[in-house]
């Protein structure tokens, strides 16, 4: 049943047997009013006949003595075989005359007239009974309801047989249309099975049937995806390769001039270079890990309320020593803001933010954090603010900066493969929230503000401080 030739087979199949078996239910309770109603009118008509046919002296002919058939005669077939007729005497209840099927006492012995249910030897009849005017004589006229049960099982049989074959025909013209009709489709499901495993071509609707169209669409679209995916994938993997191989050229090239240096001073330049190559690696590393993980998709399964300012508050000790290092400071000013969702993926969030501010900024650069709750009319939302009064991003560049491996072009020969910002926004977009990016601090730099939606605990809270 879990084809679908054999589930419309059986659905039009069973439509036809329940429509054509109401329609022969009605037909056979048709059928049988008629009959009864054909045989009364016969059962009339022919004692009205016999009545009509007899000699006024029918008294005195009755004292007669009566032809005889002769008894090789073949017997009459079909219903009317077994039709008897009776006439009676009315005043002595004499028999005058009778037909053959007929029994030998009197089918209605009140000699009432109209219509009766009689039972002869054990059989059921159906007997008219007419009179004259003058009620010398009365005419019987009975028909055994066996007779016309048998000629309307007679009926039955011959109209079940033909019906039948003609089901049959039918089921069989109904599976080979939609044999024809799927063909298509099994001839398509053979082309995609023969295709090769990176084959994402979309598949030709032509030839399909329409109902198939949404689905062919549909797949389609899931294949587009999938092929922008893997050309995503493989410029991802093209730009790691790339990165990962220079800072590793980078950081041999650094040790072998520290293993070769001549005085303390080459060998503290070459050291700081091997730092600062240490340190990119390991940044790239680390996005690397974290883009795995949100595209992994586990922050719904592992979502919890999480204060924003916590976050805040450990992400910025992380960067304090190497900010400080450089001359930059971050600031926070971190209030209750709670959200629900993974805490490690928001830490991802805030730290690529954080990050991106201090290594494009340069030296003496400030970057601000803020956490609050705000709202905006009636909805109420927990914010992140993170702002630089660094050189800033132009804002013909904020549609695309959050595309992945888009390099923003900021002029201070920062390298990176353009991940950080798209992290940025597939969290923000897997928790729910809005991003708005603007100016920095004291109208320079780059600015961001997210909003997400507040804890199911805290929705109902007083209002929220701007």
């Amino acid at each position: 049943m879990r084809a679908l030739r054999t589930r419309l087979l059986v659905a039009m199949a069973a439509v036809l047997l329940v429509a054509w078996s109401t329609g022969f239910a009605l037909q056979y309770l048709d059928m049988s009013a008629r009959q009864c109603g054909e045989a009364d009118g016969m059962l009339r008509n022919v004692a009205e006949q016999i009545l009509q046919s007899l000699p006024s002296d029918i008294t005195a002919a009755g004292q007669q003595a009566p032809f005889e058939l002769d008894t090789a005669s073949m017997p009459a077939n079909g219903k009317f075989a077994a039709l008897g007729f009776q006439v009676w005497e009315h005043g002595t209840g004499r028999r005058l005359m009778s037909s053959r099927p007929a029994p030998e006492h009197a089918m209605v012995a009140s000699l009432v007239d109209g219509f009766s249910e009689v039972t002869i030897a054990g059989a059921a009849w159906r007997v008219f009974a007419v009179s004259d005017a003058q009620h010398r004589v009365q005419v019987q006229v009975g028909l055994p309801q066996s007779a016309l049960q048998a000629e309307l099982r007679k009926w039955l049989g011959a109209s079940l047989g033909t019906a039948l074959l003609l089901l049959c025909a039918i089921g069989l013209a109904i599976w080979s249309v939609i044999h024809w009709s799927l063909r298509p489709v099994l001839v398509l499901s053979d082309a995609i099975a023969t295709r090769t495993s990176l084959d994402l071509a979309p598949i030709p609707e032509r030839g399909l049937p329409d109902e198939f169209a949404p689905l062919i669409r549909a797949f389609n679209q899931l294949m587009m995806r999938l092929a922008q995916a893997l050309q995503h994938e493989r410029a991802f993997l093209g730009e790691a390769a790339h990165e990962l191989r220079t800072p590793l050229a980078a950081l041999l090239a650094q040790a072998q001039v520290l293993q070769n240096a001549d005085d303390r001073d080459d060998a503290r330049d070459a050291l700081d270079h091997l730092i600062a190559g240490i340190e990119r690696t390991s940044r790239l590393a680390q996005q690397l890990l974290d883009a795995a993980r949100v595209d992994a998709g586990v922050a719904s399964t592992r979502a919890q309320d999480v204060d924003l300012a916590l976050v805040a508050g450990m992400v910025a000790d992380e960067f304090g020593l190497s900010a400080a290092r450089n001359g930059q400071s971050i600031e926070l000013d971190v209030g209750h803001a709670p959200v629900h969702g993974d805490i490690d993926d928001l830490g991802i969030l805030l730290r690529n933010l954080i990050d991106n501010a201090l290594r494009h900024g340069g030296p003496g650069t400030r970057v601000r954090v803020e956490t609050r709750i705000g709202s905006s009319g009636s909805e109420h939302a927990a914010t992140l603010v993170v702002a630089d009064d660094g050189p800033g991003i132009p804002e013909s560049e904020h549609a695309r900066m959050f595309e992945r491996f888009y390099r923003v072009g900021r002029g201070h020969g920062v390298q990176g493969i353009g991940m950080g910002l798209a992290l940025v926004e597939r969290v923000v977009a897997s928790h729910g929230g809005r991003l708005h990016c603007g100016t920095g601090l004291d109208g320079h730099g780059f600015g961001i503000e997210i909003r997400f939606p507040l804890a199911a605990t805290q929705r109902h809270a007083a209002p929220a401080t701007m």
